[in-house]
C-alpha cells in the first residue's frame, strides 16, 4: 500500500451526475492587500508586479514581468553571451518558518507538462525557466487545504520571491575537437522580494480514501482489448485512477498498472476538504506515453455515500466495478 497526496490542476471532466456541496458557491476574486518587507531595486513597478487574491477556497498568486531591456544581465565575455534566462522561487512562510504541507506529494501522469515545479513537503514553488526579454506571467493557485498545518483563523503569511541563477541560449561549442551543445550559466541575484499579507484559514477536515481495485467492462458496449495499439502489438490499457476535489479539480493519482483490464492496486490517500458533507469525483484512465490519456469513466457523488461499511462497490462509465471506502472526517486544525 502506498500513500500519495495532491497537487492542484484544473481539468476538464466528462459528463456525469454532479452533487455539489450545499456550501459550494461561486465567489468573485477578493484582492488581498500586502506590505513590502524588502525588495531589490529591479523589483520595481516598471518590470515587476505581484497580485494576490482569493476565491472559491483558492489563494491566487500572480507575478507579471514586463520585457526587460536596461537590466544588468550577466555576460560571458569570452563568447559575448548575455544570459537572459532564469527561474523564480516562491517560498511561503508563517511565523518565520517555511509552511509544511502535503500539498505536493502526488505525481500526475497526463497533465505533467502544465505544472510549475514544486518542492516536496512544503509550500515552495519554482517557476518554469523564463526568458526575460519578453513579457511573462507566473500564476500559482493554491487551495486553502494546503494550509492544513496552520490553525484556522487569521494567519500572517510571508512570501519570498527570488532567483539566483541565469543561463543563456543553448549553443554549440568545441571542446577537445568535439562539438557539444551547452548553455552558459552565472550566479547573480537581481530579483529578490519579500511581502506579507493576511489570510483566513478555514476549518480543514481530513478523511482517508482507500481504493481496493477495479474491473473494466468487457461486453458488447466496451472491450479493453486492443486499447493500446502500437506498431509492434495490440494490448490492454495501462490503468490508473484519480481523485477530484473539488469534484472538477485534480487532487490525486495512483500509479498505473500495465496491460490489464483489472487494476489490483490498493491505494491510500489523505484527503483534505472543507465540509463534513462534501463531494468528490473519481476518474479512471488509460495511460498513453505518446498521446493524451484516454478517460474510461467518471463518477461524482457525496463522500458520505462512500463511507458506508462494508466498503462500497460502485460502477460507472466503462468500469464494471470499483471498490472504494472513505473514513470518518475529522477537523485537524
Amino acid at each position: 500500500m502506498f500513500s500519495k497526496i495532491f497537487i492542484l490542476l484544473l481539468i476538464t471532466t466528462s459528463a456525469g451526475c454532479y452533487f455539489p456541496s450545499s456550501k459550494e458557491k461561486k465567489e468573485k476574486p477578493r484582492e488581498i492587500e500586502y506590505t513590502v518587507v524588502s525588495r531589490t531595486p529591479h523589483c520595481n513597478k516598471k518590470y515587476f508586479k505581484i497580485t494576490i487574491d482569493s476565491s472559491n477556497h483558492f489563494l491566487n498568486i500572480r507575478m507579471n514581468l514586463k520585457a526587460m531591456k536596461d537590466v544588468p544581465f550577466p555576460v560571458v565575455a569570452k563568447e559575448n553571451d548575455t544570459l537572459f534566462f532564469t527561474a523564480f522561487n516562491f517560498d511561503l512562510y508563517c511565523n518565520n518558518k517555511i509552511i509544511a504541507s502535503n500539498f505536493n506529494k502526488n505525481k500526475n501522469t497526463e497533465y505533467q507538462d502544465n505544472y510549475l515545479r514544486i518542492i516536496k513537503d512544503s509550500l515552495q514553488f519554482v517557476s518554469d525557466t523564463l526568458y526575460l526579454r519578453t513579457d511573462n506571467e507566473v500564476i500559482y493557485q493554491i487551495p486553502f487545504y494546503a494550509f492544513h498545518n496552520l490553525k484556522q483563523g487569521k494567519q500572517t503569511i510571508e512570501l519570498h520571491i527570488w532567483q539566483d541563477t541565469f543561463h543563456g541560449s543553448a549553443h554549440d561549442t568545441i571542446i577537445e575537437k568535439q562539438k557539444i551543445r551547452q548553455c552558459n550559466y552565472a550566479t547573480k541575484s537581481l530579483f529578490d522580494a519579500k511581502i506579507k499579507f493576511d489570510i483566513q484559514v478555514p476549518p480543514i477536515y481530513k478523511s482517508t480514501v482507500i481504493g481496493y481495485g477495479l474491473q473494466l467492462k468487457n461486453d458488447s458496449t466496451f472491450s479493453p482489448v486492443g486499447m493500446d495499439n502500437t506498431i509492434w502489438n495490440s494490448s490492454y490499457p495501462d490503468i490508473y485512477w484519480t481523485i477530484l476535489y473539488p469534484s472538477d479539480r485534480f487532487y490525486a493519482q495512483t500509479d498505473y498498472e500495465k496491460s490489464t483490464d483489472r487494476y489490483e492496486g490498493s491505494d491510500t490517500f489523505d484527503l483534505y476538504h472543507y465540509y463534513l458533507k462534501d463531494s468528490i469525483g473519481i476518474e479512471v484512465y488509460d495511460h498513453d506515453g505518446l498521446s493524451r490519456d484516454d478517460g474510461m469513466g467518471y463518477w461524482v457523488g457525496p463522500m458520505d455515500y462512500l463511507r458506508r461499511q462494508p466498503r462500497k462497490r460502485i460502477s460507472f462509465g466503462n468500469i464494471k466495478w470499483f471498490d472504494i471506502n472513505i473514513s470518518k472526517a475529522e477537523i485537524i486544525n
